[in-house]
């Protein structure tokens, strides 16, 4: 394994730590300033470290436990977060030109102030791809292999979390840009059912898909993350417990993936089935690719709309012909597009039980070598079907020696579900 790969600590060891007074918010913000020090230099997974800031808010939170106040899990926990997530102070630059005179953001988004109010440091702002698409692409590096991606478009807080410089982060997810990065950089994500937060103070990019991710060394731990800023009636905290049963999703989409990943994913689902879990098969009830092509259309009109009085020579190539397409896309046929994605999701989570809970691969492949994003097919479905998205470790590639990673999903809305299978059903041995 490279020396890049590192875990921090696990988010419910450090919060037991922090709250019996053993361990301090500012050692803690140390540790992750060192180690930043000692690695992000060939990682590069931050735009902007707000030492002098962290640290001030670590000590005010120390004072508190020491007149014994604890926030919750969060208190004195550094997180960081993708520039394109307001941090009051700092300029959302988002890694595009557009942006690059920019004032400093005048107040947090709405996530980060619920995560300061939670007692979380806010250690500074991770690099991100152009506006959270697919390029221009940040400088950040796979931690296991610095010649591979580390996925997008929340390369720089998948790479953080993945090299041990911070114990959380957030991302954000329109297509597949928080689930891909924490499979390609081998840790654990939690993308809440679309639409279910508000995205003030969050760059846009296609507001139909939009949505404020968690990254962690495990799911669990994003999870943790998540439940800080997602609205109580989610219920992530409380979770459902029990009834859940496994389902492998089949499609002729996911049979693209390489004989590594499916090796690694058949053998994830008989470690959870040899757990007493009910694990079964399923072919998928619509074809995975014409939910991602209804996606891709909604995506591309919906980044027209947001971007489209963006002076195309201030954007990359891509994404100047992406916003332009976007903007030449009819409204009736954007509406048709948004009707099947509607009915898709009716037909697709009809054939499933309500306390069932999907596994898939992540990716056709591990991480790939170079710098593009790699390939989100298989995780933009999943975010158009509109429900909860957890990315887990399958374990290592036999070849490639990278992380394979598996998604679990569930219907929108069912988030407590999943989360309860990731605090309570999940067999801890299986480090979910």
């Amino acid at each position: 394994m490279s020396h890049l790969v590192a875990e921090f600590g696990r988010v419910h060891a450090l919060s037991t730590e922090i709250a019996a007074g053993r361990l301090t918010a500012e050692a803690l913000l140390e540790r992750a300033l060192a180690r930043i020090a000692a690695v992000d230099g060939a990682v590069q997974a931050w735009a902007v470290v707000l030492a002098d800031e962290a640290r001030a808010s670590a000590r005010a939170l120390d004072a508190e436990v020491r007149a014994g106040r604890v926030r919750g899990p969060l208190h004195g926990i550094p997180v960081g977060i993708k520039d394109v997530i307001d941090v009051a102070g700092v300029p959302t630059r988002a890694n595009c030109r557009a942006r690059a005179a920019l004032p400093p953001a005048d107040a947090d988004a709405t996530v980060v102030a619920h995560l300061r109010a939670a007692g979380a440091v806010i250690l500074g702002k991770t690099h991100t791809t152009e506006l959270a698409y697919f390029e221009s692409v940040p400088p950040t590096r796979n931690p296991h292999d610095p010649a591979r991606t580390p996925g997008g478009s929340s390369a720089g807080s998948a790479a953080a979390v993945a090299a041990g410089m911070v114990p959380l982060a957030l991302g954000t997810q329109t297509a597949g840009s928080v689930n891909r990065p924490a499979a390609y950089c081998g840790i654990g994500a939690f993308k809440p059912s679309t639409l279910s937060i508000a995205g003030v103070g969050v760059v846009p990019l296609a507001p139909s898909f939009d949505t404020v991710g968690a990254f962690g060394a495990s799911a669990a731990d994003a999870l943790a993350l998540a439940t800080a800023y997602t609205p109580a009636h989610l219920r992530l905290g409380a979770g459902t417990e029990g009834g859940s049963r496994i389902v492998v999703l089949h499609d002729a989409l996911l049979g693209r993936a390489d004989a590594e990943t499916r090796a690694a994913l058949a053998t994830f689902a008989d470690r959870l089935a040899a757990t007493g879990l009910p694990v079964e098969s399923a072919g998928s009830p619509v074809p995975l690719d014409e939910i991602r092509e209804a996606h891709r259309v909604v995506l591309l009109a919906e980044l027209g709309a947001c971007h489209g009085g963006t002076p195309a020579n201030r954007l990359a190539p891509k994404l100047a012909a992406d916003v332009a397409a976007g903007l030449n896309i009819p409204a009736a046929e954007y509406h048709r597009a948004l009707a099947a994605l509607a009915s898709h999701r009716a037909r697709f989570w009809a054939a499933f039980a309500p306390t069932d809970i999907l596994l898939l691969p992540a990716a056709p492949a591990v991480a790939p070598v170079g710098t593009g994003t790699g390939d989100p097919s298989f995780i933009s479905p999943i975010t158009a079907l509109g429900g909860p998205a957890a990315s887990v470790r399958a374990g290592m590639g036999a070849e490639s020696g990278m992380p394979v990673g598996a998604m679990l999903a569930a219907a929108p809305g069912a988030d407590a579900r999943l989360a309860g299978f990731l605090m309570h059903e999940a067999d801890p041995a299986l480090d979910l």
